[in-house]
Formats: structure tokens, C-alpha cells, sequence
């Protein structure tokens, strides 16, 4: 009996001995854990900070801009900004060029991470920084409008045509043309293309053009493109020419579509030709379902090397937004980059 209450003795003491075992290591991680947790709650708040610093835009622009002074003041506020014993490494990059604009560090092969217990944290932010602007410059403007018979419908959920959706939108995008500097233009096109307005600072008259179009008949973007091209070169060099190409269908004539594809192209082709010394720019909007239009042929069309785009409408309501957006886009232009900051900082514990 002595024998068994022995055994059954050192059990107890077994289990109490791996129980407490278990609490110690349980406690020892969990001292670990918020230990880790502690320092890099700080090395976390430091890099917030330089952050907040660095993603100011008189820094970055000092640097993009390569100010002589930039270097030694960077440096300067990382080392008033960070603990003796904290190493860093940051690096500034163009996402528009692929350019490195700063690579620095105080590291210089000295310190290696893997050697060293230490905590880290790794930061990445991005700034749209505007590189350049360039003043306003008066406008010839052509609007080619699709007049065909499509055109005279409503497309679901509308409380106008789509031609009706058109005029307002083209009269909205006048509006914010300069009458004294600008002059503005009008072709409507269906299976030919008819010349409703020359280029004229009289709004008013082209606005009456806009809204005497009637709908009827099939699509020829291609003349359409000729007949605005043949209006440009009236006026002095200063101009920047515009088109601004309304359709709501695939180009059909003249022939079949195929070939009317092709005539499309050769005719943009030769505008851009004419208008490569006044910086031409193109800008196309496909109007209603996209099974009804060669989306790839309008952004082929306003692919130019000086701007312009293609712009989809679903309904004739979005039109408005979209002649509008165009002539901001036309008032001045300014180029972004996006400049992507890393920030690494680690140290020892």
C-alpha cells in the first residue's frame, strides 16, 4: 500500500511540475510578445512621423526639382528626427519615369540586419505631384456630331434622345470657351458629312447650328473627320487645334463597314498630318451600347501624340460631364507624376 501511495505521489508532482512548466513558457512568450510589440509600437510612430514630414510637397518638389540644397538638408532632418541607434534606409522613385531620385542611407555596409536582433518597420507612401503647367492658348475647335438616324433615339432610362442629350452637352461645352480667343466649328455627319459652321467667335450662331441638327440616315465618321480637317489653317500659328467627335454607331459607309474602318483611319491619319504643327488633339466619345460601337476605332482615332482620349457615355445624361471635362482638359494642361517614397528603418533591441 505504502508502495502505491508512493507512485501515485510523484504523478501529482509530475503534473504539477509540467503544469507549471506550461504557465512559465506561457508567460515567458507572452512577455516576449508584448515586449516586441512595445518596441515596435515606437520604431512605428517614428516612421509615421518622418513620413508626415516627408510627404509634404515643398520636400518632394525641392527634390524633383534638384535644388542644390536638398542633400544635405534631408539629411539633416532624418538625423534630428531619429534615435542615435536607429539605421534607415529611403529611397524616392518616379513611378512615371522609373527614375531613382534618392537612394540614401546610414547604413553604408556596416550594419547587418541578419546578425542583429533588431526591430524593423517598412513604410511606402505615393504623392501626385504636379510637374509642369502650361498657360492657355486660344482654341480652334471642330465638333463632329453624329447625326444619324440611331441618334434620333432614346436609350434606356433617358428622358431625351441621344441627340437631343447631344446639343445640350456641345452647348455646355461652348460655354466654356473664351468667345474672345476661341473660335468654334460644326460638321454633322451621316452617310456624308455637311459643314453646319466654319470656325467663328460667334457662339450664338453655332449654338443655333447645334440645335437645327436633325437626325436621319447612316454613319460616315471618316468624312466627318475630312470635313473638320479642311476648316483648320485660317488663322494665325498660335492656335491649338481640337476635334471633338460624337458617334453612336460603327463607321458603315462609305461601302461596308470594313472599308469604311480603313477610310476612317487614312482620314485621321491625314489630319494629324495637317494639324502636327498646331498640336491637333482628338478627343472621341462613344455614345449608348458598346455592342453599337467600335470602341477600338474611336481610341485608335484619339490616340494623338499631343493629347486628346476616348471617353464612353453610357447614356445621353453623361454627355454633359464629359464635353465639360473635355474643355477643362483644353483650358491648360498639366502633366503628374507620382512619386513613390520607401522608408525603412530598423533597430537593434
Amino acid at each position: 500500500m505504502a508502495n502505491s501511495n508512493r507512485a501515485q505521489m510523484r504523478i501529482v508532482e509530475a503534473m504539477l511540475a509540467c503544469m507549471i512548466l506550461i504557465v512559465g513558457l506561457a508567460v515567458c512568450i507572452r512577455m516576449a510578445n508584448v515586449y516586441t510589440v512595445t518596441e515596435r509600437g515606437s520604431i512605428e510612430k517614428i516612421t509615421t512621423n518622418i513620413m508626415s514630414i516627408l510627404e509634404g510637397r515643398d520636400v518632394v518638389s525641392m527634390i524633383v526639382n534638384n535644388e542644390s540644397s536638398w542633400e544635405p538638408e534631408l539629411r539633416e532632418l532624418l538625423r534630428n528626427l531619429l534615435p542615435p541607434d536607429t539605421f534607415y534606409q529611403l529611397t524616392l522613385s518616379s513611378a512615371l519615369t522609373g527614375k531613382i531620385l534618392v537612394n540614401m542611407t546610414n547604413m553604408a555596409g556596416l550594419y547587418n540586419s541578419s546578425n542583429v536582433d533588431c526591430v524593423s518597420e517598412k513604410r511606402v507612401v505615393t504623392i501626385s505631384l504636379p510637374l509642369g503647367r502650361s498657360d492657355y492658348k486660344p482654341l480652334d475647335v471642330m465638333l463632329i456630331t453624329d447625326v444619324s438616324g440611331s441618334m434620333g433615339y432614346r436609350l434606356p432610362g433617358d428622358i431625351q434622345t441621344k441627340l437631343d442629350g447631344a446639343k445640350r452637352a456641345a452647348k455646355l461645352f461652348i460655354d466654356q470657351l473664351n468667345a474672345s480667343r476661341d473660335r468654334i466649328g460644326l460638321v454633322s455627319f451621316n452617310e456624308n458629312a455637311y459643314l453646319k459652321s466654319g470656325l467663328i467667335y460667334d457662339f450664338a450662331t453655332v449654338n443655333s447650328s447645334i440645335y437645327a441638327l436633325v437626325a436621319g440616315g447612316f454613319t460616315n465618321i471618316g468624312d466627318g473627320i475630312s470635313n473638320a480637317t479642311q476648316q483648320f489653317g485660317r488663322k494665325g500659328p498660335n492656335q491649338v487645334w481640337v476635334m471633338v467627335l460624337l458617334s453612336d454607331g460603327k463607321a458603315n459607309r462609305p461601302n461596308n463597314e470594313e472599308y469604311a474602318r480603313t477610310y476612317t483611319l487614312n482620314k485621321t491619319k491625314e489630319a494629324y498630318e495637317k494639324g502636327s504643327s498646331q498640336s491637333l488633339r482628338i478627343y472621341t466619345i462613344g455614345l449608348g451600347a458598346k455592342n453599337d460601337l467600335d470602341e477600338p476605332l474611336l481610341k485608335q482615332i484619339a490616340t494623338g501624340p499631343f493629347g486628346g482620349g476616348y471617353y464612353y457615355a453610357p447614356s445621353a445624361e453623361d454627355l454633359s460631364d464629359i464635353y465639360v471635362t473635355i474643355a477643362k482638359d483644353l483650358m491648360f494642361k498639366v502633366e503628374y507624376d507620382v512619386i513613390v517614397l520607401e522608408l525603412t528603418l530598423l533597430q537593434p533591441r
